[in-house]
């Protein structure tokens, strides 16, 4: 989870071919090009949304034209220093881009990049995300072999799977031999992170927020100039539209900060073939987000935007499924 206190100041994301300074300032304040609400950020304002991405892409380099394998929000409360860690199912249909298409929400980073899919999960989840972090997966290996492994519980039917992705990175001296809890290297979290042998993207989501969760909490044992160094060893395979100052900003509260609740997003949906494709609809669209300010934001009875009602009752038409 160092995801958060990692990043580039505009000169040095010029230098790192990340994005330009104008570009990063518009992704920063361009409330309009990120989808924000007015009325909604207004609501939110005691709150700060950062979207972290996974790209499954191998590295920087392979990186373009990739969905985004992860999408975990991180909201800390700026009152208290609570923090609440959601995932957005990365089949979860939705509203993609300005044309109006209604697609797997992971979709929106391959065609349209970090700024479309901050845009799309504002919109479709009344949000007010303006600061994004991208993570390829010799990011993750490299992010958590800096911070020395991590702890993380590995059960025995794990093993396998976990070892045969170890095989495709080439990392056969690496394989786990034993259950239980123990110290994983970079590529060992990645592997846990990979792992799909139920076929469950809703279990995979639960293992990368186990792996953040646990980065996170191995960041928080260290130092800021231990902190520093790290960003130092990893940054370059990065993207992110946060400041060099902002992070720092953020690195100077890391150990204030305490993750009291982690859950996957939409919380009632159904799993829906539609043209030979899987889809996990949000059952309903508004009822999901009405639950997700009441369970995140403590905003008990909260009625959605226009937009999310008008897409929620588009989704309920295609797909058939309703309250």
């Amino acid at each position: 989870m160092l995801a958060v206190v990692i990043a580039l100041d505009h000169e040095e994301v010029q230098k790192q071919n990340i994005q330009s300074t104008t570009e990063v300032e518009q992704m920063i304040y361009g409330d309009e090009s990120l989808g924000i609400d007015a009325e909604v950020d207004e609501s939110l304002k005691d709150y700060r949304n950062i979207v972290i991405y996974g790209l499954d892409a191998e590295d920087k380099d392979s990186a373009s034209g990739h969905r985004s394998d992860a999408m975990m929000i991180l909201s800390i409360n700026k009152k208290t220093d609570a923090v609440k860690l959601f995932s957005v199912y990365r089949d979860t249909y939705l509203q993609i881009n300005d044309d109006g298409t209604l697609d797997k929400t992971n979709h929106a980073y391959a065609y349209g990049g970090m700024r479309q899919s901050m845009k799309a999960l504002n919109q479709n989840l009344d949000l007010n995300i303006r600061e994004a972090i991208t993570f390829n997966w010799k990011a993750t290996a490299d992010l958590v072999d800096a911070l020395g492994g991590i702890e993380m519980d590995v059960q025995d039917n794990e093993i396998q799977f976990i070892n045969q992705h170890l095989n495709g990175m080439g990392a056969e001296e690496q394989y786990i031999t034993q259950s239980g809890t123990q110290t994983l290297s970079g590529r060992q979290a990645v592997a846990y992170s990979r792992i799909r042998y139920d076929s469950s993207d809703f279990k995979r989501n639960e293992r990368m927020q186990a792996v953040l969760i646990a980065t996170f909490k191995k960041a928080q044992t260290l130092g800021a100039g231990q902190l520093m160094s790290i960003m130092d060893d990893v940054v370059g395979e990065i993207d992110s539209n946060m400041s060099r100052n902002t992070m720092t900003e953020i690195l100077s509260q890391i150990k204030e900060l305490d993750i009291d609740e982690n859950m996957g997003w939409p919380f009632k949906k159904q799993g829906w073939m539609h043209n030979e494709i899987y889809y996990c609809v949000p059952v309903t669209l508004a009822s999901n987000v009405s639950e997700l300010h009441a369970r995140v934001f403590g905003q008990s009875g909260y009625v959605p935007t226009e937009f999310v009602q008008n897409v929620s009752s588009q989704i309920e038409s295609i797909s058939g499924y309703s309250q």
